[in-house]
């Protein structure tokens, strides 16, 4: 079993068949559903991929669906005000944005790869912690 940090791009890009990398990102939650592999995920997870998915339409009781069923094994992280320094450090280390930021701290606090989509987020977390960018 491998653990991972799953970014947002990821989990968006799974369950909208229009993205681009839908298929690769299908794949890679697949494992995570089929208790082959273990996502990790800051707290704001939710928030974000509500958001994203609330404004391209879907509805918000499908998106708390989609969280509370295909996402449910999802390992959730705190962040508690140590963790928001912390993750405030990581931005300006790496110049991402916030919720960026806190993906790339919770992968390399763990010790795991930050598996995403997100060409920029991989470029600036590398060295930081193993990107498997899909």
């Amino acid at each position: 079993m491998s653990t991972f940090v799953l970014d947002a791009s990821v989990a968006v890009a799974a369950v909208r068949r229009a993205e681009p990398s839908h298929a690769p990102a299908r794949a890679r939650l697949a494992l995570v559903l089929a208790g082959r592999d273990r996502a990790i995920v800051p707290a704001t997870f939710d928030a974000e991929i509500t958001s994203a998915l609330v404004r391209a339409g879907v509805s918000p009781i499908a998106a708390r669906r989609y969280l509370d069923h295909e996402l449910a094994a999802r390992q959730v992280v705190t962040i508690g005000p140590r963790a928001a320094r912390a993750i405030a450090t990581m931005a300006a280390r790496t110049r991402l944005r916030a919720t960026d930021a806190a993906y790339v701290w919770v992968a390399s606090a763990r010790g795991v790869p930050l598996v995403t989509l997100d060409k920029d987020v991989a470029s600036k977390a590398n060295g930081i912690c193993p990107v498997e960018l899909l």
